[in-house]
C-alpha cells in the first residue's frame, strides 16, 4: 500500500509541474577554458586523450619494446577528435601534448601495434616529437627494404626528440645462428650504419637508452658497435628496466647463465614465419650447457 501512494504522491507532483507556466530557459555562460593556467587544461587534454571507455582499449597491442609496453590507453578516436576541433588554441595544445607524450617507433617490427611509425606521421607533428624507438633484431637475415635512413624518414623535422630507445630483441653473431645468418658481421654492421644515421639526424638528441630481451649481451657484437656509434656521436648511455644492465655491469650472463638455446629462441621471436621451422628445428641440436 505503502509503493501505491508514493506513485499516486510523484503524479500529483508531476501534474502540478506540468500546470505550472513555462519557465524561461537558463542563460548559458561560456566558460573560460583558455583562461586556466596552462597546467590545469593539459591535465583535461590528458583526461580526454587517455581515458579509454572500453577495458579492452587498456590492453596493449604491441610486445616489444617501450613503445608498446609504456604506451598510455587511449581514449575513443571520436572523443579525441571532438576535442581537436574545439578551436585552433585548443587543437594546438592538445595536439601537441598528445604527439610529446607518446613514443613512436623508427621502423615496424611485428608484433602489431597500432600506433604509426615516424614516417606515417603528418609532418606537421613531427616537431611536437619528444622520444622515438629503434627497435632491432626483426628480419635478421634480410631486413625489409623500407628500413633506410632517408629525407622522407622525416628526422630533420623532430626538433624536440631529446630521447632515442634502441630495444635488441636478439644477436645474431652468437654461435646459435650459424648457418642461418648471412655472415656473422652482417646484421651488426646493419644495424651500427643504421644507428650512425639516425644519430647524425637528430642534433637536438641528449640520450639513448638501451634495452633487450634475455639473451643479448651488453658485451657480444652487436651491443659493442651500438655503444660505440652512440659514445663516438657524445650521447648519453641510459639502460632500459627490462634487461637490468648498469654501466659498471660486465654482462657475459652471469657465467653463462643464459646459453644457445636462449639465443635461438629470442631469433625466433623476432623473425618472421618463413624461417621459424627451421630455426626452431635447429633447437635440437643445440648443446645445452651444464
Amino acid at each position: 500500500m505503502g509503493f501505491k501512494k508514493n506513485m499516486l504522491r510523484f503524479e500529483e507532483q508531476l501534474s502540478d509541474v506540468d500546470s505550472e507556466p513555462d519557465a524561461k530557459p537558463p542563460i548559458l555562460l561560456r566558460f573560460p577554458f583558455l583562461h586556466l593556467p596552462s597546467e590545469i587544461r593539459l591535465r583535461i587534454y590528458h583526461y580526454v586523450l587517455f581515458t579509454p571507455t572500453r577495458k579492452s582499449a587498456s590492453k596493449p597491442t604491441g610486445s616489444v619494446g617501450s613503445s608498446a609496453k609504456k604506451g598510455k590507453p587511449l581514449a575513443p578516436s571520436s572523443h579525441r577528435i571532438a576535442l581537436f576541433r574545439v578551436s585552433r588554441q585548443i587543437h594546438d595544445e592538445a595536439t601537441h601534448y598528445f604527439y610529446s607524450t607518446q613514443i613512436f617507433r623508427v621502423f615496424p617490427v611485428q608484433d602489431f601495434l597500432r600506433m604509426p611509425t615516424i614516417r606515417a606521421l603528418p609532418r606537421r607533428h613531427r616537431p611536437s616529437i619528444t622520444t622515438i624507438e629503434l627497435i632491432v633484431g626483426s628480419s635478421w637475415t634480410a631486413p625489409p627494404k623500407s628500413w633506410i635512413v632517408n629525407q622522407g624518414l622525416g628526422l630533420h623535422d623532430m626538433e624536440l626528440v631529446r630521447t632515442l630507445k634502441v630495444f635488441v630483441q636478439c644477436d645474431p653473431s652468437q654461435p646459435a645462428f650459424e648457418g642461418f645468418r648471412k655472415s656473422k658481421d652482417y646484421y651488426t654492421d646493419f644495424c651500427g650504419k643504421l644507428l650512425h644515421q639516425i644519430l647524425e639526424r637528430l642534433p637536438g638528441l641528449v640520450q639513448v637508452e638501451f634495452d633487450a630481451w634475455p639473451s643479448v649481451e651488453k658485451n657480444g657484437s652487436l651491443m659493442t658497435r651500438l655503444l660505440t656509434e652512440t659514445r663516438d656521436a657524445q650521447k648519453k648511455v641510459l639502460w632500459g628496466p627490462d634487461r637490468g644492465w648498469t654501466d659498471t655491469q660486465n654482462d657475459i650472463h652471469e657465467k653463462n647463465d643464459f646459453n644457445d638455446v636462449d639465443a635461438a629462441f629470442d631469433g625466433l621471436r623476432a623473425y618472421s614465419s618463413d624461417i621459424v621451422e627451421a630455426l626452431s628445428n635447429s633447437l635440437q641440436t643445440v648443446r645445452l650447457e651444464s
